[in-house]
């Protein structure tokens, strides 16, 4: 997996001029926003203001993608009872009202790399690919070596899946060695009396070596392109599911929350 790692993000980035850019500036607005020891979203008062910054880039032999958030509200983050045995939800301590995220993730094409095909049935195209998630809650950071598939799927203009060795670390973790993750990706453009639409769903498990087992965060975005401009208006029912420890009552933890959006397309 390391060789994997080297290999995607070693290749030299002097003739990476990327063909095709797309840069987008996203405000959400949350609802329902409850205690999540995992992600921290949570606030006291369960709004939850969003900011985000995302980039998508296809160059001679592959593809880059890397997104920026932010989370803003009153106790964004505090667990009552992770604060009260002295675990903090990251470097602004306990009360903070604010917390970051940063995802780095680099594609190689081996179709663009070998100069051969690497289409079969509804593969499309095959991709050693690294990811790297850092975030303030917890002090979480990341490192993900896998293999991405582009898949060929009817009604989706883009359909990307992927399965990685996930090596994280974060306050109060005690397991070592790497766990299966698996991500996917989709666009899938519709048009509804003239008005036109985009179906963008996001979907990650995570079969973690902790007590909380299989982790599955799914956001089905929606979103509408406001006439001729650059501006689109969405709506995610962020949907996030795990195991409860035993020291937070065991049992399953799920939740959702309804999110507004505006986006602006660079």
């Amino acid at each position: 997996m390391a060789a994997v790692a080297a290999l995607v993000l070693g290749v030299p980035q002097a003739r990476a001029t990327e063909s095709f850019q797309q840069t987008s500036v996203t405000l959400g607005y949350g609802f329902n926003s409850k205690y999540d020891p995992v992600f921290g979203y949570g606030t006291d008062d369960k709004k939850l203001a969003i900011g985000q910054v995302e980039h998508y880039g296809v160059w001679e032999y592959g593809d880059n993608y890397f997104d920026f958030e932010v989370y803003h509200g009153k106790g964004v983050g505090n667990i009552p009872a992770f604060s009260a045995a002295g675990f903090h939800s990251g470097s602004f301590a306990d009360q903070t009202k604010l917390h970051y995220l940063g995802v780095y993730n680099n594609r190689l094409s081996m179709a663009k790399l070998t100069g051969t095909s690497f289409a079969f049935g509804p593969i499309k195209d095959v991709y050693p690919t690294v990811r790297l998630e850092v975030s303030d809650y917890a002090n979480f950071h990341a490192v993900n070596p896998g293999v991405s598939f582009d898949l060929a799927v009817p009604g989706f203009a883009f359909f990307e899946t992927a399965f990685y060795a996930r090596y994280d670390r974060f306050t109060g973790d005690t397991r070592q060695g790497a766990n299966l993750f698996w991500r996917t990706f989709a666009i899938a453009p519709f048009t509804i009396a003239r008005l036109e639409f985009t179906f963008a769903p996001f979907l990650t498990v995570n079969f973690r070596k902790d007590d909380r087992g299989v982790e599955t965060y799914f956001r089905p975005d929606v979103w509408l392109k406001v006439g001729d401009t650059p501006i689109d208006v969405g709506f995610r029912p962020e949907w996030h599911t795990y195991k409860r420890t035993a020291a937070e009552g065991g049992g399953r933890y799920s939740r959702v929350t309804p999110i507004i959006m505006a986006r602006w397309r660079i």
